[in-house]
């Protein structure tokens, strides 16, 4: 957890924030009864079914269920992390920000990546300025006349250029001890065999930003055909290649962070030439295949990617090699679709001889998942061949086997019937028979809540199966109401009678109550912002917007001697489903002629009788 203290943020920041006024400074909100309702902010929608409550100084979208206090919206409005988002409502609020200083080891690793950061800028800065040099001016004829670049790209882009002298960025920057040793760790400086020299000579340098658009990485290019043609900075503490995408953070910048599709090209210079002819959603991986983490990264932010590759055997490998990776984690609700330019073109080559809109028709018009699954797999088969026919159903069935969609499954059916020449019916029979069809989906999303793994779907009821799921929901979202009736209710009794009971979910409920008692005017805001980073963050965000139907018929919030009233109906549920349970043991066992359960079973009937009716 950053060094800010969690008692500034639930005491000082969250209460002196109205969250409707902080979003209304991003997105137009409307009145609607006791809360506010827009477009979400998050995902494309002609309707609005964004909703910021104030009385909990929450948000909630219901259609792409992103939710949270001013302090969540802020970070994925903007892109920020959280130390960053909480300076920036506090800026709002005119609120001086309190830092904890006993957290000397967290500071120290804020202030180390902070003068990474800070040193990568400055590199960044110096390339920039030899690009403009004598020495550099090699450099920016390649970009110029080379690439097409005009100089509002070079300079939007922070291009530069690394001269030939080995020893260029100790002689500019290294001006502090332990400078050298940062651009050691930072890739940029390595130790040789005569020496400490800078890694990147006589190349254009090509910075990557990340999400956030902080300089954590460069790309260096040879201007001829020098070995290697790229090079790229390694791994370092703020630079994880695997995780980063090329382009990402322009994209995002330019769209609001939601750009309607994402198109993944295969080089720097691609994504920079079509950003330059107008398109702003190109991506590029870097250095790698494209990465698992890569792809969900793409899907926080848009609900279409379209994978670039040149036409040639080459493109379709690396697009197969994309659908491979893809094909496990595709989620409901997102588009993957696949283009493949004209041999003699990349991205780069063809909006620069025609333009932008030959570019966007290649996009629309791109292969769709399940039809690029299908064509790859038949054209690298003799379909005539019998035995090869056999291998191409086989593979392709184990493939469609780990599509966690049973939709797009079917499509993908529909489509090998034709070059396979079986019916849909055998050949969705032959799906189910396949022994990969019974793994879980990996796009599910599992949380653990009441001490259990509970698979939860797209639009599932299922979240308050249970009266202490619901009893937990309730906590969460009305705490003020339950710590006014605390000891009323004696909920330590309550808590302690659940453990003897051995009732799931008890010691998740124990310690959520005691939040409240620790904090006694705790709202669902400062709910989410004590547990975050806690063994009960994922409980709380899961039941925060759980469907306790607790308003009215115009929408405000039910009486609050109503939603007390509520509570105790919850508490007695709670405790009466272990003996409901019980009672349908004794039960069977009485059919089953044990007469000495007959005594036990007449006994909790009572109990049921007099407590529910």
């Amino acid at each position: 957890m950053p060094f800010i203290k969690k008692s500034f943020i639930t005491e000082k920041l969250l209460p002196n924030v109205a969250i409707e006024k902080l979003i209304n400074n991003y997105v137009q909100l409307k009145k609607a009864g006791s809360n506010y309702t827009c477009c979400c902010p998050f995902h494309h929608e002609k309707t609005p079914s964004f909703s910021v409550t104030p009385s909990k100084q929450m948000f909630y979208c219901f259609g792409c269920k992103e939710h949270g206090n001013v302090i969540d919206f802020v970070m994925k409005y903007k892109n920020l992390g959280f130390v960053e988002a909480v300076e920036e409502v506090a800026q709002f609020a005119g609120i001086e920000v309190e830092y904890d200083k006993s957290s000397s080891h967290s500071k120290d690793e804020y202030d180390r990546l902070k003068e990474y950061y800070d040193l990568m800028d400055r590199c960044a800065s110096l390339f920039s300025s030899y690009l403009k040099s004598p020495e550099g001016q090699v450099g920016y004829n390649y970009f110029r006349k080379s690439r097409g670049l005009s100089d509002e790209t070079i300079q939007k882009c922070r291009l530069g250029f690394a001269p030939a002298n080995p020893r260029y960025l100790q002689d500019a920057l290294c001006k502090n001890p332990g400078d050298e040793k940062k651009l050691i760790d930072l890739g940029l400086l390595v130790q040789g065999q005569y020496g400490v020299h800078a890694m990147y000579r006589n190349r254009v340098m090509i910075p990557i930003f990340d999400k956030r658009g902080r300089i954590i990485s460069f790309g260096g290019r040879t201007m001829g055909d020098d070995k290697p043609k790229y090079m790229n900075t390694k791994e370092t503490a703020i630079y994880r290649k695997r995780q980063e995408l090329f382009g990402l953070y322009e994209s995002l910048l330019v769209n609001n962070n939601r750009p309607q599709r994402l198109v993944v090209v295969e080089g720097y210079m691609d994504v920079i030439s079509v950003r330059q002819a107008g398109c702003s959603y190109a991506v590029a991986s870097l250095g790698t295949a494209t990465t698992p983490e890569q792809i969900q990264t793409m899907f926080r932010y848009t609900d279409k990617i379209v994978f670039c590759y040149d036409g040639d055997s080459a493109g379709r490998n690396a697009a197969w090699h994309a659908l491979q990776t893809i094909t496990p984690i595709m989620q409901e609700g997102k588009e993957i679709s696949f283009v493949f330019l004209p041999p003699e073109h990349d991205p780069d080559s063809l909006v620069r001889e025609k333009g932008l809109d030959a570019f966007v028709k290649f996009l629309d018009d791109a292969m769709s998942y399940p039809e690029f699954l299908v064509l790859h797999n038949s054209q690298s088969f003799n379909l005539q061949d019998p035995n090869e026919l056999s291998v191409f159903i086989n593979n392709s069935i184990k493939l469609i086997a780990q599509i966690p969609l049973s939709a797009v499954q079917m499509v993908c059916i529909k489509l090998l019937s034709g070059p396979s020449g079986i019916s849909e019916n055998q050949l969705y029979d032959m799906l189910k028979d396949n022994k990969e069809t019974v793994k879980t989906p990996k796009s599910e999303d599992k949380r653990s809540v009441d001490n259990t793994s509970i698979e939860i779907k797209s639009g599932s009821k299922d979240i308050l199966k249970t009266p202490m799921r619901k009893l937990m929901a309730f906590i969460v979202q009305q705490p003020i109401v339950v710590s006014s009736v605390y000891h009323e209710f004696a909920l330590d009794t309550f808590v302690a009678l659940c453990k003897r009971m051995n009732i799931s979910g008890s010691e998740h409920l124990e310690g959520i109550l005691q939040l409240i008692t620790e904090n006694p005017e705790m709202t669902p805001a400062n709910f989410i912002e004590i547990t975050r980073g806690t063994e009960y963050e994922k409980t709380v965000r899961y039941l925060m917007d759980a469907p306790l139907n607790l308003v009215t018929t115009t929408g405000g919030e039910i009486p609050f001697k109503d939603r007390i009233d509520y509570f105790a109906v919850i508490l007695g549920e709670v405790l009466m489903k272990p003996l409901k349970d019980r009672a349908e043991a004794l039960k069977i066992q009485l059919s089953q002629g044990n007469s000495n359960a007959l005594e036990e079973h007449g006994a909790i009937q009572r109990i049921i009788r007099n407590n529910l009716g």
